[in-house]
């Protein structure tokens, strides 16, 4: 039996770089000639469904994962470091069991558990980040992973970009290969009457759906700005936005924005595809988002996105035929866009058809999958 990979995944949260990564392991299980275990850098939601497809280790499970009481004592009588080596070397053990022949490293954000690591084999790193995201990492950890990557998968020419011209990657050390979805399996499991009775919304309403965590990237403060907009011009839509966020600064924008009637809060959701599917537009207001699964699943729906320009990939798949990209945080912009939407169901199927196709033709895992394939396959080969 031929060699193995070793997937490094930062965690296992429900969020874009972990979820592309399932993505991909599920399919290559299917598809791939190689064996695989993946290192997981902390556990979270999807861990359970990481051990389904591979032999996987979370770092946390380690007897001196940071959070265990024999840790913390060490910690406290001065002697952490010795801890620390010490779940470095449980890592390095699962590592070595494994024995793979090529490490892929699956965000920037994994810089840390490489370092760790210190693999002796080639390394491709898979870069889900653009540059705010750089900033707030350790940077001498970056820097290690940027050096010692053989070769770099981008998610979005944006990605890409950013590698070359902030950080001298070379050019022909990266390839672009934009986000993927399975795009059959992206079905909702409710009906949109059923949803807008969760959300106490009219039968005969609009809805327009954001999501993202309460990261300032993410532009939850620029939705409430952009549903006001809105509201003030058009009166049957409403707005909800999925994902994580503290309800107290939130609730209280809405509320003095005038907005607690029409804007919905629903949390973090396991099922997104419930309120993309009951969705009439879908608004990426990310101040920076190199290439959201989250708008491909919308797509998938046959939805109508609206997103900033110069603010990351989306525009990439967006271009002119599958909704509106409007300048950097023009609120306005936006507003008159999601208007123009609403107020022509038959301008709304169009583009969301378009989407739907797009993402169909473009997207799906069965066509990275292969790409990301033949990337491994040229690294191993010193190509």
């Amino acid at each position: 039996m031929s060699r193995g990979i070793l997937f490094v995944s930062h965690d296992a949260t429900r969020t874009g770089a972990p979820k592309a990564l399932l993505h991909l392991l599920r399919w290559f299980k299917s598809n791939g000639k190689r064996p695989f275990s993946v290192l997981l850098g902390a556990g979270g939601e999807l861990t359970a469904e990481f051990e389904q497809v591979a032999y996987t280790w979370p770092m946390n499970r380690s007897r001196w994962d940071p959070g265990r009481l024999q840790t913390r004592l060490l910690v406290r009588a001065g002697v952490g470091k010795w801890a620390h080596s010490a779940e470095a070397r449980d890592m390095r053990r699962f590592a070595t069991r494994s024995s793979p022949v090529l490490v892929y490293v699956n965000s920037i954000a994994s810089a840390r558990v490489l370092d760790e690591l210190a693999p002796r084999v080639p390394v491709l790193t898979h870069v889900h980040e653009l540059e705010s995201f750089f900033r707030v990492q350790p940077q001498m950890a970056v820097s290690r992973l940027l050096k010692h990557t053989h070769r770099f998968i981008a998610c979005s020419e944006a990605v890409k970009q950013n590698l070359l011209f902030r950080h001298g990657v070379s050019a022909e050390r990266v390839e672009t290969i934009h986000e993927s979805v399975p795009v059959g399996e992206i079905q909702a499991e409710r009906t949109r009457e059923q949803v807008f009775e969760e959300l106490q919304i009219p039968e005969d309403a609009h809805l327009v759906v954001g999501s993202g965590s309460e990261d300032w990237r993410k532009g939850i403060d620029l939705f409430v700005l952009l549903a006001r907009e809105t509201c003030q011009k058009h009166v049957g839509v409403y707005f909800a936005w999925m994902g994580g966020a503290d309800p107290a600064w939130l609730e209280h924008d809405i509320r003095l924005a005038g907005l607690a009637e029409r804007v919905r809060l629903t949390g973090a959701v396991v099922k997104s595809a419930d309120y993309l599917a009951a969705a009439d537009v879908f608004v990426l207001t990310s101040r920076e988002d190199p290439y959201p699964l989250v708008c491909l699943e919308a797509a998938a729906l046959g939805k109508p996105l609206v997103c900033f320009a110069d603010a990351g990939g989306m525009p990439e798949f967006v271009e002119g035929d599958c909704g509106f990209i409007v300048p950097y945080l023009d609120i306005a912009a936006m507003a008159e866009r999601v208007i123009c939407l609403l107020d022509s169901s038959e301008r709304r199927l169009k583009m969301g058809a378009a989407a739907r196709r797009k993402v169909s033709e473009r997207h799906d895992i069965s066509i990275a999958g292969p790409r990301i394939m033949g990337v491994i396959e040229r690294t191993l080969a010193g190509e």
